[in-house]
C-alpha cells in the first residue's frame, strides 16, 4: 500500500496537466516529480537522478534545463561539503552554457559567490545580511521568487501600486496618474505570481469597497479578478498559489467576519476555506508544493490540506507563535517567544506532519514584515528604521508663543519611545518604549519600567485613566483576548476593559470620559462602505452606543467637563477636513473650522484647553511625512482660528499639561527599508534521517 501512495505521489504533477500522447512523463511532470523529491521528501539522490533526466532529454527548452541545473546544484549543496564541487559544476555549467537565460544566470551566479572560499567548508557559506533598499513612507508587499521585483504601496505618490527593480533601483508606478489604471488606488495588500510577471492587489472601487485586481508588471492588462459589492467589504491577497492557478486572501464579508479564501486566476470563482481572522489570514502561505496552506491562530500554526480542507495542527505551544513563511525546501518559518525574546524557528514538515522539535535559526527577529524567500533561499523582510522621539515643552497659550524650547523627555531611551500622556494630576508623563511602559516623574525626572501582565501590547495609544491609578491602553490580555486593558500602574496587573469586536484590528483612536465610566472609540472599519463610527462604551453596563458616522472620521478627544467632543472629519466634496464639536451623549454636530486638503492633518489629535475654552489642533501635508506641522488655536464656541508660535516637525502625538503650560508630543523619523537574509537556513537533513 505504501508504494502505491508513493507511486500516486510522485505522479501527482503530471496528473494535473493536459493528457499527452505519449505514454511516458513530460518534461514538465518530471521536473516536478524531481521537485517533488527534493522539496517534500527530502531525498536529494532521486530529486538528481530525476534532474539529470530533464536536463538530458530538455533538448530546445533551455529554460528547464537551466532551472533543473541550478534545483540539482542546489541538492548537492544539501547534501554537504563532499558534494560542494558538484554544486560549483552544476553552476558554472548554467553560465558557461546559457547565457541566454538571464534570470537563472543570476541565481547561479549568486550561489558560485556563496561558494567561492572553496576548500572542506565549500559546503558551508557564510551567513549574510545585506541592506538592499531604502524607501520613504510605503506599505511593503511581497518579494518576487526570482528575487528581481519587489511590489508596495507607495503612500507619498497618489496611493500608486509600484514595483522596485532591485537590478536597476528603479521604482515604476503601475496605478495612480498617468498610467493606463488611473483609477486602481491600491490599499497596501500586493502579491506577486510566481513567474514574477503579475500582480494581485487590494483596491478601491468608487463605492468605497474593495476588489481584488490583477496587473502586470510592466503595467499591461489592468483587469478586476473578483469584485462582489453585495456581499464583501474587504478583500486582501496573501500568496499565489505555486501553479500560478489562485490567489489566497483574507475576505471581510457583510456580516464583519472574516475568512480564509482561494481565488480562481481564470475566472475569479471562489471557494472560501476557513473562518480566519484579518492578521492571521494575510499571513497564510501555500507550501512550495501547493499541498497545504499554512497559517497561524490563538498563537499556534496549523495546516491546512487543500485538495480535503483538513486541519492538521503543526506547532502547539503555551508561547506565541506566528507564521513567517515556508522555506524554498518545505520548512516552515516561525517566530516564537518561547525563549523570551521574540527569535526565528524553523521545523520540518512531511506528509502534513512536524519533523523533529523546533530548531531556533535566528535571536531578535523583532516584528520585523516578512517579504518571502527566492528560490535560491534568501528571506526579504522590510523594516522602518529611524526613530520615535518623546518630548516636552513649555508653552504661553495666552501669547502663543513657545517659552523653553522642546527636550527629551528621556535621556536615556533615545530614539524609541512614542505615545506620551500626563496623569491627572499632572505628576507623572507616561510613554511607550517597545512593550513596556515607562512612568516619569515630571519633577524629579525618575523613570521606572512597566512590564504590563498581559501577552503584548497593541496599537499607538496609551491614556491615564482618570482617578490616576490606571492607564487604559490596547493589547492582548493573557487569556489572549484582544482589547483596550486596564494596567495598574505600580503592579502590572492588566484587566480586558473593552473588548476587541471582529470589526476592527486594533483601537487606533480611544479617550476616556473625566468621570471614568465611559472609553469613547473610533471604528476602524464601520458596517457602511468607507465610513467611520464613533461609539461610546459604558463600563458598567458593558453597553456600545454608535454615536456618530461620517466618512473618513478621524481623531477626537472628550472637553474637560466630559459634555462635549471635538472631532475631524473629511467634508464633502473631499477637499477639504472639518472639525466639528458634538454633545458626548450623541447628537448634531456643529462645524468649527474647515481646513483646506493642502494643509489637513488628520493624525494630530485636536486638543481642548484645560479650561475648555479652546480648542488647538493642526495643520500639515495630509498622508505623506508630515514637516512643519503648525498648531493653531480657535475657540470653543466658535470664531476665528489663531495661529500659535509652534511648529514641530514629523509631529505624531500632542497632550496638554493639566497646568495649560506644558506640552508633551512624540516626532517620527526614518525610512523604510528592505534586508536580505542569505544562507541562514540549516542544511535539510536526508530522508529517514529527522
Amino acid at each position: 500500500m505504501k508504494r502505491i501512495i508513493t507511486l500516486l505521489a510522485l505522479l501527482a504533477p503530471a496528473l494535473l496537466l493536459p493528457a499527452r500522447p505519449a505514454q511516458k512523463l513530460s518534461l514538465e511532470a518530471q521536473m516536478g516529480a524531481a521537485q517533488h523529491q527534493e522539496q517534500v521528501e527530502g531525498n536529494f539522490e532521486a530529486a538528481i537522478a530525476g534532474y539529470k533526466k530533464v536536463i538530458a532529454e530538455a533538448g530546445r527548452n533551455r529554460a528547464l534545463a537551466a532551472g533543473a541545473l541550478v534545483r540539482m546544484g542546489q541538492c548537492y549543496e544539501k547534501l554537504g561539503d563532499a558534494q560542494a564541487r558538484e554544486a560549483r559544476k552544476a553552476y558554472e555549467r548554467v553560465v558557461r552554457d546559457y547565457a541566454d537565460q538571464a534570470e537563472i544566470v543570476a541565481q547561479a551566479r549568486v550561489r558560485l559567490a556563496a561558494l567561492q572560499s572553496g576548500g572542506a567548508n565549500a559546503g558551508r557559506t557564510e551567513m549574510k545580511l545585506r541592506r538592499v533598499w531604502t524607501a520613504g513612507s510605503v506599505d511593503f508587499g511581497r518579494v518576487s521568487p526570482d528575487g528581481r521585483f519587489l511590489s508596495f504601496t507607495d503612500w507619498e505618490n497618489d496611493d500608486s501600486l509600484t514595483i522596485h527593480d532591485f537590478a536597476t533601483g528603479e521604482n515604476r508606478r503601475l496605478t495612480g496618474k498617468g498610467t493606463t489604471a488611473a483609477s486602481s488606488r491600491s490599499n497596501g495588500r500586493s502579491v506577486l505570481s510566481p513567474d514574477s510577471k503579475q500582480i494581485a492587489y487590494d483596491c478601491y472601487n468608487e463605492d468605497g469597497f474593495e476588489d481584488l485586481r490583477i496587473i502586470g508588471v510592466d503595467g499591461s492588462e489592468p483587469r478586476v479578478l473578483y469584485s462582489n459589492r453585495e456581499q464583501v467589504r474587504r478583500i486582501e491577497p496573501a500568496a499565489w498559489s505555486p501553479d500560478g492557478r489562485h490567489i489566497l486572501a483574507g475576505v471581510r464579508k457583510k456580516d464583519d467576519t472574516w475568512e480564509m479564501t482561494l481565488v480562481a486566476v481564470g475566472d475569479g470563482s471562489v471557494r472560501p476555506l476557513k473562518p480566519l481572522d484579518r492578521q492571521a489570514a494575510q499571513r497564510a502561505r501555500f507550501s512550495p508544493d501547493g499541498r497545504y496552506i499554512a497559517y497561524d491562530t490563538r498563537g499556534d500554526i496549523f495546516l491546512l490540506e487543500t485538495g480535503t480542507g483538513r486541519e492538521l495542527p503543526l506547532v502547539q505551544h503555551p508561547a506565541n507563535e506566528y507564521l513567517l513563511d515556508w522555506t524554498p525546501d518545505g520548512r516552515i518559518l516561525f517566530s516564537s517567544d518561547r525563549s523570551g525574546t521574540r527569535d526565528a524557528w524553523l521545523i520540518g514538515v512531511s506528509d502534513g506532519k512536524p519533523q523533529g522539535s523546533p530548531e531556533l535559526v535566528q535571536k531578535d527577529v523583532g516584528r520585523s514584515n516578512p517579504l518571502g524567500f527566492t528560490r535560491a533561499g534568501a528571506c526579504y523582510y522590510g523594516t522602518y528604521a529611524g526613530t520615535q522621539e518623546v518630548y516636552t515643552a513649555e508653552i504661553d497659550l495666552a501669547s502663543g508663543k513657545l517659552v523653553s524650547p522642546p527636550q527629551p523627555a528621556s535621556r536615556r531611551w533615545v530614539g524609541i519611545s512614542r505615545t506620551p500622556d500626563w496623569s491627572p494630576d499632572g505628576k507623572f508623563l507616561a510613554y511607550l518604549r517597545g512593550g513596556q511602559i515607562v512612568i516619569r516623574s515630571a519633577e524629579t525626572g525618575e523613570e521606572r519600567e512597566l512590564k504590563p501582565k498581559a501577552r503584548s501590547l497593541r496599537g499607538l495609544a496609551l491614556r491615564w485613566a482618570p482617578d490616576g491609578k490606571f492607564l487604559v491602553v490596547p493589547g492582548i490580555d493573557n487569556e489572549g483576548r484582544r482589547g483596550l486593558m486596564h494596567v495598574d500602574v505600580q503592579t502590572g496587573d492588566a484587566t480586558l476593559l473593552v473588548p476587541l469586536l471582529e470589526r476592527d484590528t486594533y483601537f487606533p483612536r480611544f479617550d476616556c470620559s473625566p468621570d471614568g465610566k465611559t472609553i469613547f472609540y473610533v471604528s476602524q472599519d464601520a458596517p457602511e462602505g468607507n465610513d467611520r463610527t464613533l461609539f461610546a462604551w459604558d463600563l458598567q453596563t458593558r453597553r456600545e452606543t454608535a454615536l456618530v458616522r461620517r466618512r473618513s472620521l478621524g481623531s477626537f478627544s472628550v472637553s474637560p467637563d466630559g459634555r462635549w467632543l471635538v472631532l475631524t472629519a473629511w467634508g464633502e466634496p473631499t477637499n477639504s477636513q472639518v472639525l466639528f464639536i458634538m454633545p458626548a451623549a450623541g447628537g448634531d454636530l456643529r462645524e468649527l473650522v474647515r481646513i483646506d486638503a493642502e494643509e489637513a492633518n488628520g493624525r494630530v489629535t485636536p486638543l481642548w484647553t484645560p479650561d475648555g475654552r479652546w480648542v488647538i489642533f493642526a495643520k500639515g501635508a495630509r498622508g505623506k511625512p508630515t514637516r512643519d506641522v503648525q498648531l493653531w488655536r480657535i475657540p470653543a464656541e466658535g470664531g476665528e482660528p489663531t495661529r500659535l508660535d509652534v511648529t514641530i516637525d514629523n509631529l505624531w502625538r500632542l497632550r496638554l499639561h493639566p497646568d495649560g503650560r506644558r506640552i508633551a508630543f512624540d516626532t517620527s523619523g526614518g525610512k523604510a527599508e528592505v534586508w536580505v537574509l542569505e544562507n541562514f537556513l540549516p542544511p535539510l537533513r536526508a530522508a529517514g534521517k529527522q
